[in-house]
Formats: C-alpha cells, structure tokens, sequence
C-alpha cells in the first residue's frame, strides 16, 4: 500500500515539476539567490548608518521593522519581558514579511542561554524545531523525478517553527507574557499590510512568470489586475495568515496547527495532498520539537589571550552543522591570536585550512536527534585525536604555507549536501538572556506551495536530504546519514552561536544564513572578533572568503577589496580562487564596554538592527 501510494503522488508533480522549465532554465534557478539585488562587503562601513548601540538590549535581524516591533511591543511594554518572549515576535515577524525566507510552514533551530528576573542561572537550552520527514518518505522517493524534492507538495517536510516557537515561549519565556500579546503585532500586521520594501520587490519580480501563473494561490503578491507582482511601496497584506495567527494567539498554544481535526491542520494536510506530497494527519500529529543541550566547548584560556580569554561557545546540535563549527574553533584553538591580523598571510592560511576541516567534519553529521548520546562518527570530530592530528598537519606546512595538494587528504567521509538557510536572528534583554535562531522555508518561496485557507507558505526541506545514486563530479557517494527517512530531519548548515565570556555573562550572539557558507561565515567572523581582536561592525562588513573542500576552490567576496598582494599569496598556497558574489548573511550582537553593539548585514541584505 505505501508503495503504490508513493507511485500515485509522482504523476501529479511531473506536470508540476515540468511547467517549473517554462520559469527556471534548470532546477538551480529555483534556490536562495536574490540575484538582481546589488551584493557586496565594504571597507568603509558606515557605523552611524548601520552599528546600534544600547545598555539594556538588542536585536540583529535581516528587517529593522521586525526587530523594531519586538522591541517596542515586547521588551519595552512589559517590564519582564525577555528574549525568549521578544524572539517569538521577531520570528513571526520574519516570517509574515520576509515569507520567501522563513515562516510557521518551515522550521529552524534556536539556542537560549541565561537566566530568568531574579537573575538565576537557568539551564543552556537548545531546541531543534527542523522539519521531520514524513511517515511514507524514503530514500528512494526521488529517484524517478529529482526536481520533485524543490518544487510541489512531495518536498514538503513537516513544518516545525511553530511549535519551536512555543517551546521556547514556555520553557524560557519570562512568565509575564500571554502568548497572545507577542502574536497581536504580527496579526496587526498581515492584517492592516505593509509598504512592499526593496528586496521583496526584487524576489517577486524573479517569480512574476509563475506567481502570475498561479495567480488563484498567489493573489496577494499581485497587482489589482493579477498581471503583476507588487512593487516597492505597494501594500501587501496577507490577511489570511492574520486570521490563523489569530486562532493561535486565542487558543494559547501551538495545537492547532498539529491538529488534524482543526481548520488549520485539516487545511494543510489537504493542499499538500493536493499538491501532490505524502502529509498525512498523524504527520502533524507526531511531529516534536527536540530538547535539548546545546553543544558547547571552552577556548581561549588563561591570561595570554586578554582581552578575549575564558569563552564559553555554546551552538546547535542535531541535524544542524554545530558540531562542524565547534570542531574547527577547537582547531584553530592551537593558534596564536594576531591583532589586526585579517589577511595577513599566515592567519590567513591557519584560517582557510581550518575551514576546509570543518567541511570534511560535516560530512560526517546527519541527524541524530532520536539517540540517547553522540553518535562516535560525531564524537570522532570533536575528540582530541582528530583535532591534534589537524593541528600537526597545519603546522607541518606552517613554513610553506602550502594547502594540502588534495582535498581527499582532509578525509571527507561522504557526499556533502548543499543545504540552504535563510534568515538568522540574535537577542539580548536587560537580563543577560540571550538567543540565537536561525529558522528557513529553504529555498525561496520554498516548495512554492501556498494554502490560501491557512496564509501558509510551505517549505521544500526534503531537498535537503541526500539522494541515493547521485554521487557528486568528484566521485564522492552521498551521505548514507542524510537519507530521508520517516521522521528523520534533513541536515543543515545552521549553526546558531551564544558566545560567554570569563564572567559567565554573554559576549556574542551570533549565527547567519546562506546555504552551505553559513558555518565558516560564522567561524571567520569570530575569528576575526576573538583572534584578530576586531570590532563588530567591521568583522561583518569586510570580504570574507568560503571553502567547502568540494567544489576544491577558494570563493572570494571581493578581489578588489582583498588587493593583488593577498589574492598572489592565496593563489601560492595552491588555491584555485573563485570571485563570487556574497552568499551568506550575518547577523550578531557583541558585548563592549558595558553596552550592546549589533550589526546586520546591511551590505548583503539589506537588514538594520536595533539596540535600546
């Protein structure tokens, strides 16, 4: 029976998945890349433009308007509000208006370190909300149409965000907030509309082909005359997302989204089905959010690294790619710190090598959220045999200054997917709690399934999965951890940090999006924050360079910035370099001198933060 319905769901999504051609030359077309908005670090960052400072919080997040609300409707109008409360807002925030990012119809990861109002310490929280795969998947069920897994009902894993959402509410919430009043602004919202801004815009107008199309799902991004997508300054309103918030916010949880019986999971089960996928009620039904430790480890001890000593990084575990970071910053550990030490040749190759460990220490992850401890194809990376045995290698070619002459010598175990991640947002409250969460619908738009009973724009995780049979141009096999499985959730890049320092108070809250960059993004900027003893704002701002061992290239943010004497001495280190166009986008907050600063990065997406 399961196998014949697998049979029957693939009929329907070749018409979809075929139609897809008449808008996108080939399936890459559809991915994260807001191609026509003008992308590019600086040198020169503006820091009255863009740095925000304040003594009692902040929020760094890709829409100053989203952050705005939180602060103004949460953290500033109820006295105990805390982060785990203004995080709910700015998800949901995010999520109405940045719908081509993130949204309730996809999932994501957050870390909460802190304490409650009496200022005592609470448990290290981490909460794995990523879709799970539904109950008929299987590793197989692309095979005979792989653009199925980007497009139509079939790639659509069980959303997660929601109920993530509510987890972190009630488990590190203040207790001085109902739930309905961080969903009133956010109905407000989708219900009264908002002037259509600069890089929804742009996203529209790169889909106006199969939006117009499909004009009876898509309707609120249209013009009056549905020929259109709106422009900048337009009011897009989505009111039927207002009315299932609305619901929500009234019934005092997350249910009725996992309720089958209920308007709103009824709903979606149904335009799954409909759009060809394998929903079923009890998906909804079984869905859980996992809870967590976060994964942690201390660098930089002891006096000979002040003034960044003593640290304390917590991040995401699970399916996530945190496990990767931790292992290279354990790296990178054994190295000197170099003051204004961005692109000097030695930091420079400790730095790159160190990113291409990372990559080979992530294709050993995969989701492992249903065992009791470490699975040892983790624990291999983090233990100290693998990180002295990189260290040694590092070393040995510190002379030279030489990269391995080949990308099997890192020892890469599999395939590794490329994974997509689409907005990250960082709190901190008066409190000294802080969040990091990164939530995504994958791919724009996601699987471009949108319910117009529910407001509902649904993701494509599934495409996350590895696929059989598929081996990459290098004749690496993918991941056998990554393949779809009934509830297994797909790995990603995300990487979600909390950084303490020697006071056991937070330093940084970090984390970005960007696919497969999102994890050494992360880890060069804190390098640049905890090794080269930079400021924030620059640390964002400037170029950043990207290795994931395969393809075997260097990308390169910028030749130019970078200069002729730096791109010459990558290039001698035996790197093919790439000049590429940014990719991934970071949002953080970093204490100073007894205040907060936060940076979005405004050059790669447009984002503002806000510090109170």
């Amino acid at each position: 029976m399961v196998a014949l319905r697998n049979l029957l769901v693939v009929f329907p999504l070749v018409s979809m998945t075929s139609c897809m051609q008449h808008y996108f030359v080939q399936s890459s077309d559809h991915n994260i890349d807001i191609k026509p908005l003008p992308r590019q670090p600086t040198l020169n960052p503006n820091s009255s433009q863009v740095l925000r400072t304040g003594r009692s919080g902040a929020i760094s997040s890709d829409s100053e308007f989203c952050s705005s609300i939180a602060v103004e409707k949460v953290l500033k109008k109820f006295e105990n509000a805390n982060a785990a409360d203004a995080a709910v807002t700015v998800a949901l925030c995010l999520g109405m208006k940045n719908f081509f990012s993130s949204g309730i119809g996809g999932g994501g990861y957050a870390v909460f370190v802190g304490g409650n109002k009496q200022e005592k310490r609470l448990d290290p929280l981490f909460l794995d909300f990523r879709e799970q795969a539904p109950e008929l998947a299987h590793k197989d069920m692309f095979a005979q149409t792989p653009n199925a897994s980007q497009v139509g009902g079939l790639a659509v894993g069980i959303p997660g965000e929601l109920k993530g959402l509510y987890e972190l509410y009630s488990q590190r919430g203040s207790g001085h907030v109902q739930w309905h009043e961080l969903l009133e602004p956010i109905i407000h919202l989708g219900t009264k509309g908002w002037p259509v801004d600069e890089i929804t815009a742009l996203v529209l107008k790169m889909y106006e082909p199969y939006f117009v199309e499909h004009r009876h799902d898509w309707k609120f991004v249209l013009n009056s005359a549905g020929n259109e997508t709106l422009k900048i300054g337009d009011n897009l309103k989505r009111t039927a997302l207002a009315q299932t918030l609305r619901e929500i916010a009234q019934n005092g949880t997350a249910a009725p989204f996992y309720d089958p019986n209920h308007r709103i999971g009824k709903a979606l089960v149904n335009k799954v089905q409909k759009s060809g996928g394998i929903l079923t009620d009890h998906d909804l039904e079984a869905y859980y959010v996992n809870i967590s430790q976060p994964l942690s480890t201390k660098i930089r001890a002891g006096w000979a690294n002040v003034p960044n000593n003593d640290l304390e990084v917590f991040t995401s575990s699970g399916s996530s790619s945190g496990a990767a970071l931790v292992s290279a910053l354990k790296i990178l550990d054994h190295f000197p710190s170099l003051s204004g030490g961005d692109y000097i040749p030695e930091q420079t190759y400790v730095l790159i090598e160190c990113m291409k460990y990372m990559s080979s220490a992530r294709s050993r992850l995969g989701d492992y959220s249903q065992q009791d401890k470490l699975p040892d194809r983790v624990e291999e990376v983090l233990n100290s045999d693998w990180i002295e045995s990189a260290v040694k290698t590092i070393k040995e070619n510190m002379d030279s200054l030489q990269t391995l002459s080949n990308w099997t010598d890192y020892h890469p175990m599999y395939e590794m997917t490329d994974p997509h991640g689409t907005t990250h947002f960082s709190v901190v409250d008066k409190f000294n709690n802080a969040v990091s969460l990164t939530s995504t619908v994958n791919l724009l738009f996601g699987s471009l399934v949108h319910d117009t009973e529910t407001g509902i724009l649904l993701n494509n995780q599934m495409d996350d999965f590895s696929q059989p049979h598929r081996s990459n141009a290098f004749g690496l096999a993918p991941s056998k951890y990554n393949f779809a499985e009934p509830g297994k959730r797909p790995l990603s890049s995300s990487s979600p940090v909390i950084v303490l320092n020697e006071l056991d108070q937070p330093d940084l809250v970090i984390g970005a999006s960007g696919g497969s960059r999102i994890t050494p993004s992360i880890f060069q900027v804190m390098t640049r924050l905890y090794w080269y003893n930079m400021p924030l704002l620059e640390a964002i701002a400037y170029p950043r360079v990207h290795h994931q061992l395969l393809p075997d290239q260097l990308e390169i943010e910028s030749f130019g910035m970078l200069g002729k004497s730096t791109i010459d001495s990558l290039r001698l280190m035996g790197h093919d370099l790439v000049e590429q166009a940014p990719k991934s986008v970071v949002n953080g907050i970093k204490q100073s001198v007894g205040e907060w600063h936060a940076v979005s990065d405004f050059w790669r997406k447009r984002g503002i933060s806000i510090a109170y």
